[in-house]
């Protein structure tokens, strides 16, 4: 993959992207979660030049979606700590934009979290903290939502960043799925009702747009008495179905990762060159090189317990919006 640092030029739109980066940990061991797969002495042999290897492969993922333009918002999961995402933003080509994030440790068995990154010039944070998991079961633990308010060029937007838990283990989480998702719709609901109007919500939720959790979720099938739709957000994502899909398992596309938006977010969405309506990254480096498969499949940092070297088994997801 090649790297060509942009000439970064400023304009009134801006980048927002969304990636499961797929296990961003940093190589020493933290004896207070479940990382020791991803350590030097680990069963994935989680080397620091394996490391800093995917550190650079995901920021040239970053600079190169749209030429001498960088994102101004990147929402990440599976990130560990502070210290990866300092040496993201710090030690790769991304140090070229005064890149500043926000995180907060979970209670994720595994300790992976989500952030949020964003460019200083562009995005001027009012106001972030989390939203706990909404389960007190200790088997229930798992990331945590993370909300963040403020200035995107001049505009007021509330974020939310979503990881919502796996399908593992004959996916006893759906439920819990579906409260995170609860969760946030009423959070974002009443601060609608003190006067907010802008709302972007991006994630990996680990259900389609079209399950129940999803659509009960968020409230995306509520109908008023006149017939006319009361939705508070719209998922860009409802119409991927069978056609393409950020993550693929079992052969089938999903579209687990996902922006729902408010109608102000909506109307200001601009579409070009890499910004289809799919609103799914996936250039060729990004792809699994085998031909056999059938589908366009993310080509994987670890496939089982081998080491490949893809960036991520999850494509990005990326949107631009007019913000004046």
């Amino acid at each position: 993959m090649l790297c060509v640092l942009p000439s970064l030029v400023w304009s009134q739109e801006d980048i927002i992207v969304f990636h499961n980066c797929e296990n961003l940990f940093y190589p020493s061991n933290d004896s207070l979660t479940q990382d020791d797969d991803f350590t030097t002495e680990g069963k994935k042999h989680w080397t620091f030049k394996r490391y800093y290897k995917k550190l650079n492969d995901l920021a040239k993922t970053y600079i190169s979606i749209e030429a001498n333009k960088l994102p101004t918002i990147i929402g990440l999961s599976e990130v560990e700590n502070d210290t990866v995402l300092e040496n993201l933003t710090k030690s790769t080509v991304l140090r070229r934009v005064n890149y500043k994030f926000i995180h907060y440790p979970s209670k994720d068995v595994r300790g992976i979290d989500v952030a949020f990154v964003y460019d200083a010039k562009r995005f001027q944070p009012l106001e972030h903290y989390i939203l706990p998991t909404v389960s007190d079961k200790e088997s229930d633990r798992t990331r945590d939502v993370l909300y963040v308010r403020g200035l995107l060029n001049k505009i007021e937007v509330n974020f939310y960043v979503v990881h919502a838990p796996s399908r593992r283990e004959n996916d006893v989480k759906r439920a819990l799925r579906q409260q995170i998702c609860e969760q946030v719709y009423k959070h974002a609901l009443c601060l609608r009702q003190q006067g907010q109007e802008n709302f972007v919500v991006m994630g990996d939720f680990n259900d389609n747009p079209w399950d129940e959790s999803i659509k009960k979720g968020f409230c995306l099938n509520k109908i008023s008495s006149a017939g006319e739709e009361e939705v508070l957000l719209f998922n860009l994502m409802s119409e991927n179905k069978k056609i393409t899909g950020s993550y693929v398992y079992s052969g089938t596309y999903h579209s687990f990762d996902q922006f729902l938006v408010s109608q102000g977010i909506r109307e200001r969405i601009v579409y070009g060159e890499n910004f289809n309506k799919t609103h799914i990254y996936k250039p060729k480096f990004l792809k699994d090189p085998d031909k056999s498969h059938r589908l366009d499949v993310p080509f994987s940092t670890y496939k089982g317990y081998k080491y490949q070297g893809g960036v991520s088994d999850h494509f990005p997801i990326i949107l631009k919006l007019k913000t004046q």
